[in-house]
């Protein structure tokens, strides 16, 4: 099975952790933007089961993710299966065609590093602000895999108590609530 091991830091100042990135040893990967649709079903409450299903599109790429649900932690750890899909718009009529609808968008401009051996992405997020995004690779133990997270925020300055676990989706969510309750 595949799991996902991550977390993520809402950061003031985005250049100023890039800086940090880089002093420390991150090599730049690149920048893309992402736009990132979260399906819903009519049938199937995947909130309720802390699960997703997302499309995206990162220019001509269409990735197809499915995410688990989260595992109790200081670190986000799912399952997370995903593929390449030729033709997003066909994708999204196939989903639309099962009956799923997109419930959540996520735009974002994502500069990705490496360091250490994990992915460090800084996320300019549409709506909620800018983040620092690290995840272990695909091998190791979990416990390793988590170490080296919990190391790599450590080593480029991240506030522990900063961490969240929590999804872009759920962000926003919040955010618009907060925006709503104070109308």
């Amino acid at each position: 099975m595949r799991r996902e091991i991550e977390v993520k830091a809402q950061v003031e100042g985005a250049r100023l952790v890039e800086d940090k990135i880089r002093a420390c040893g991150g090599v730049f990967l690149g920048e893309k933007e992402q736009l990132d649709l979260y399906l819903s079903h009519p049938c199937r409450d995947m909130r309720a089961a802390d699960e997703a299903l997302r499309l995206r599109m990162e220019g001509s790429v269409c990735l197809v993710t499915f995410k688990g649900a989260r595992e109790k932690g200081n670190v986000k750890s799912r399952e997370e299966l995903e593929f390449e899909a030729n033709d997003c718009r066909m994708a999204m009529e196939v989903f639309k065609r099962l009956g799923f609808q997109v419930g959540a968008r996520v735009c974002k401009v994502r500069r990705e590093y490496r360091l250490l051996g994990a992915h460090v992405a800084i996320d300019m997020v549409e709506g909620v602000g800018d983040f620092v995004e690290i995840e272990a690779p695909r091998t190791g133990s979990e416990s390793e895999r988590t170490a080296l997270v919990e190391s790599v925020a450590a080593l480029i300055g991240l506030d522990r108590d900063r961490l969240t676990t929590k999804s872009y989706v759920e962000l926003l969510e919040s955010r618009s609530s907060l925006s709503r309750d104070s109308m």
